[in-house]
Order: structure tokens, then sequence, then C-alpha cells
């Protein structure tokens, strides 16, 4: 069997204005950009591709890549970008024709300047390259909002059923045993779809505990064990991407058993619809958690989550709110990672390590995450920015912040903020232990993730608490300025209505739900 693979992954929030570049895909360790047998070298990661190449290698296929280019989450991706990356590997599908099968990685939410579905163009630019034969199989993102497009051009959509992302390999795995399913003639994939009136918040998808969107994956785990079911997913959606297919949908893979696939998508976004009041999110106050975490007792470790800045949501990284309220309180033995300020990174490697500094910092990008706010502090550390990634997400893998500076605030055992060139989001134990910071002997961590950094971060911690301050990952959806998104739509429209369409085969036209 022979399959071409390759793709193209970002996650766009269209709220942040500054536009996902060439530059930005190719900046080492600000995500991922692979070229033929490098693409390959990504087994045993903490990566789709970690599960897919050994599992592609035991099934006997052939696997021959093209490019894959995955980039931290931003604001709409350029066409120069896009392009770039899609005539890559259109290349090399047209170099390794003929082929049996097409495994495309893609994230679920990217979006262009000037189009608002970019996983449809790739698979549709796929399509045209391959031939109506040959098979397409995509695993997908919790995050992606489906759109009718993707459906229309794979055989087979499979997406993560873990947040944070822990089981991209499995998911890999499982999308290369389904295309190789279907290559051999085995199974003959019917699929099925239904996308809710319906947007929540990154909080309420999180795996680690009995999430309102939990509940609904852990029934698909228990309907992917029916016979005659290749995959059941439950997709979280990403709200912060303005356009008209966001927000949560199912689907269902089955063999050859077109009703069945409706009957269970079906089922499984009715769940979700049913628990749609339990979805919305309650951050605590920045004082009230700053209070709890300085009351605990000795020894404890409370993880603060900035979840509003939160890199892996493409916002600035340069919030300043929780920051300044650590300093008014005065605050001890709190670690911050990270305020994105290139410019007072510049003033600390300029001022030196042991030199004390006062700058302003942060609040700069946007104005939407916190005023800038002046510290004192003295150069700790100055380190290029660059580190392994050791924990369940993406393990094996390279990250970076660009330069990045550890200010020392109010003497040792105060506060260590991080400055860094580039938003990050600490979904490991490294982004503090690479900057010799050890996160288990801080009082208070602050960390600007949604959700990311509960894999590596529960196991250490004393107490979780996700703070209410600003930002354009706030789960406040309600403040959002959208105009693009389909309405009505819950629950920003709170009386909207739905209910399952009937399959075509029970004398319905559609499943869908919530046109484009």
């Amino acid at each position: 069997m022979r399959i071409v693979t390759g793709g193209i992954a970002q996650e766009t929030n269209s709220f942040q204005w500054k536009s996902t570049t060439l530059a930005d895909f190719q900046r080492p360790g600000f995500g991922t950009l692979v070229r033929g047998i490098q693409l390959l070298e990504l087994e045993g990661t903490g990566t789709v591709y970690g599960g897919a190449v050994p599992e592609a290698r035991r099934l006997g296929m052939d696997l021959i890549p093209t490019t894959f280019a995955e980039v931290m989450p931003g604001g709409r991706v350029t066409r120069e970008a896009f392009e770039t990356f899609r005539d890559e590997i259109l290349a090399g599908i047209d170099a390794a024709m003929p082929v049996d099968g097409v495994l495309v990685n893609l994230h679920g939410a990217m979006a262009l300047e000037d189009h608002d579905d970019a996983e449809g163009l790739l698979l549709t630019a796929i399509r045209s390259a391959v031939g109506p034969d040959v098979p397409i199989v995509a695993p997908l993102d919790l995050h992606t909002n489906l759109s009718d497009t993707m459906v229309a051009q794979a055989d087979a959509l499979v997406g993560y059923k873990a947040y944070p992302h822990i089981d991209m390999p499995e998911t890999g795995a499982r999308a290369v045993q389904l295309l190789a399913g279907i290559i051999q003639g085995d199974v003959r994939p019917a699929m099925a779809h239904v996308r809710l009136p319906l947007i929540v918040a990154n909080q309420s998808m999180v795996t680690t505990w009995e999430s309102p969107l939990k509940r609904a994956i852990n029934r698909a785990r228990q309907i992917e064990r029916e016979p005659g079911v290749l995959a059941a997913t439950v997709l979280g959606g990403f709200p912060f991407a303005d356009v008209p297919f966001a927000g949560v949908s199912t689907i269902v893979v089955t063999d050859g058993d077109e009703a069945l696939a409706h009957r269970y998508a079906n089922e499984l976004a009715s769940i979700c619809w049913d628990a749609r009041a339990d979805f919305e999110v309650r951050p605590t106050p920045v004082a009230n958690a700053i209070e709890q975490a300085m009351a605990a007792p000795e020894g404890a470790v409370y993880v603060l989550a900035d979840i509003s800045d939160s890199g892996a949501s493409g916002t600035a990284g340069d919030g300043t709110v929780v920051l300044k309220a650590l300093l008014d309180m005065g605050v001890r033995s709190a670690a911050v990672a990270q305020i994105m300020d290139a410019e007072a990174v510049a003033a600390c490697i300029a001022a030196g390590v042991g030199q004390e500094i006062t700058l302003v910092v942060g609040g700069k990008h946007d104005g939407l995450h916190g005023s800038p706010v002046e510290v004192t502090g003295m150069v700790r550390l100055i380190h290029e920015g660059s580190f392994p990634l050791i924990g369940p997400m993406g393990a094996g893998t390279i990250s970076s912040r660009g330069r990045t500076v550890v200010l020392e605030i109010g003497g040792p055992g105060g506060i260590e903020l991080q400055l860094t060139e580039l938003r990050g989001h600490p979904d490991d134990l490294n982004y503090f232990r690479a900057f010799g910071i050890e996160p288990t002997e801080r009082r208070i961590l602050v960390l600007k993730s949604a959700a990311h950094f509960r894999a590596a971060f529960e196991p250490i911690a004393t107490k979780v608490i996700e703070v209410d301050a600003p930002g354009i990952s706030s789960p406040k959806l309600s403040t959002f300025d959208y105009q693009r998104l389909r309405r009505p739509i819950y629950p920003l429209d709170p009386d909207v209505a739905w209910s399952p369409v009937l399959a075509p085969a029970d004398g319905g036209s559609s499943v869908e739900s919530g046109g484009e």
C-alpha cells in the first residue's frame, strides 16, 4: 500500500489582529516544519505522526512523506504561507503517483486572511490531485470547526478524544488503520455528521474531569466498540474563530451503514445539546485566587491559569492583570510563565545578568489583556529560548519562545517573571525547569494556558484555579463581537432550538444542523 502524507495545521483566533505568516511557520520551535524523511523521524514523539508512522510500518504500508507544517495558534494565515505548503504537498503527491491512499494531518480550525475554511481548500486540492477513487483520511484536533467541504472531500475523519491532547499518537494510528481497511477493501466508510447551533468555552471540553464534552466522548468510545462502527468523534470546536461553521459537532464513520452513522451522530449531538447549560464556565476573580494560594499550607503548589490569555488559543501572551495583582498583594514564591514582550527582553539583555532594571512590561500588543505594568527586578537569566518537551504532550519535540529572560522581582523567593520574545503555551514542566525554576517548589505558578497545562501540572498541583482576567480566549463568549458566526447559536441566543434531523434513509434530507 502506497500512502502519501502531509498537512498544514494551525488554530486560528480571528480576534487576533496579527496574521500568521510564512516566517512564523519557519521559526524553529514555534511549531513543526518537516519535509520528506524528517516527517518520518517524528516516530515515537507525542504527535499524530508519533503513532501514524509506526502503525503504517506495522501494516506494511509504504508511507511517502511530503511536507507537514504546523505553527502556534494565532491570527488568520496568510495566503503566501498556505499556498507555499499546499503546493509542496501537491508536488509530493504528484511525484508519488500512483498512490493507494492519502493521510492528511490537519488541525481543523485554520482560517486564511481571505477564506474561512483552509482545511476545506486543502482537502479539495488534494482530492483534485488524486481523483475520486483514492481514499483520503484525516485526523482532526478536538477543537475542529467542521465544515461541509471537509466532510465532502474526505472519506473518513477521526478526531482526538483527549484534552489536553495526550492521544495524538493514538489518533494517528487509528487514522492509518482506517485508511488501510478502506484500501484493502475490508471496509466501506459511510460518514455522517451533525453540527450543533452551540459554541462552548475550552474549559468545558477538558477531559481530565467529567466535563460536559467528556460525557459525550465517553459515549463515543462505547459506540466505537459496537459492530460496524469504525470511528466516533465529538468535536468541541474553537469558539474564538469567527467563522460560520464554528462550534460543537459530531462525526461517525461506519462500515457501509449510513443510517447507523446518522443515528449515532445524532445521539452524540443530543448528549451535548441536552447538557448545553452545563458548558458555562465561571472563572475565579484574580484576587480571590491569590488569597486562596497565600492561605494554603507550606509546600502547597497553586496553579493560577490565565485562561483568557492562552498562547495555545492564539492570544497576545502579554496579559498583565495577574502579574499586577501579585505585585499589589505582595506575593512571594511565585513564578509566571510568561509575558511576551520583545522590547522588555531586549532591555534586560542590554542590562545583563545580575543587573537591576526598572521597565514597563506587557500590555503592548492589543490593549485587550491589561495595561503595561512597571516592574523592578534583577536579571537572573538570559536564555536563547528553546528547550525539549518531556511531558504527556509533544514529548520528544523542541519548543521555543525566542530569547527569554527571567526577571527576579523582590529578591530571592519573590516573583520570578519570564519575559519572552514569542508567546508560548506552558504545557510542560520544562517551561520552568529549562529556565532554572523548579515548579514543585513554588507556591504560585501562573500559566498562560487554557487547558493543555493540566496534563503535566495537575499531578504536581495542590489546586488549579482558572482566573478571571481579560483576553481574547476568555470563556465569556458573549463579550466577543462575532460578525460571521451563524446565528442563532447558543449561548449567544439562549432560546435557539435544535432537534435531530432524520437521516436520508428515514425520510429526512440531512443530518446537519446550523448551515454554513
